[in-house]
């Protein structure tokens, strides 16, 4: 699967000035509402942090991948946030984080799209040179490339 489809540069952020974890997860799906990709901004966010409950989504080295499966989903969608500072995640390697790729899916495609955008940056996040070109990237068309 080709996850570069599912986003474009106006769903990536480079700068993101965050509080805490929730201000970055609110300030990235702001850019998903943006874009027209959700309905609601707040009832995403809520349900992303009703996830994050479940259990951490911090992947590790710096990386979290928060995300839901919700109706108001208009079309499947990667937003990247670049954080200029790391903050607390409760990751997995109980590290703080500062690179930020949320999937926003529709209900709908729960078993199909979803766990194949999962599978597939699972198993590129394992990749030490993808995490190394992804952390690197310089633009949004650059982190674009590095997706695909």
């Amino acid at each position: 699967m080709n996850i570069a489809n599912l986003t474009n540069e106006r769903l990536i952020k480079l700068d993101i000035k965050a509080k805490n974890q929730i201000d970055a997860i609110e300030q990235i799906a702001k850019l998903l509402k943006q874009e027209d990709k959700i309905e609601c901004h707040s009832e995403f966010v809520k349900n992303i942090m009703i996830r994050e409950k479940e259990s951490t989504t911090g992947f590790g080295n710096g990386i979290a991948i928060p995300h839901c499966k919700i109706d108001s989903v208009k079309q499947a969608s990667i937003a990247i946030g670049k954080l200029k500072k790391s903050v607390e995640w409760e990751a997995l390697d109980e590290k703080p984080v500062d690179f930020v790729v949320m999937l926003a899916i529709p209900n709908n495609e729960a078993s199909t799209t979803h766990l194949k955008v999962l599978s597939t940056l699972a198993t590129k996040l394992m990749e030490q040179e993808f995490v190394d070109n992804l952390l690197n990237a310089s633009s949004e068309k650059e982190i674009i490339e590095v997706l695909k």
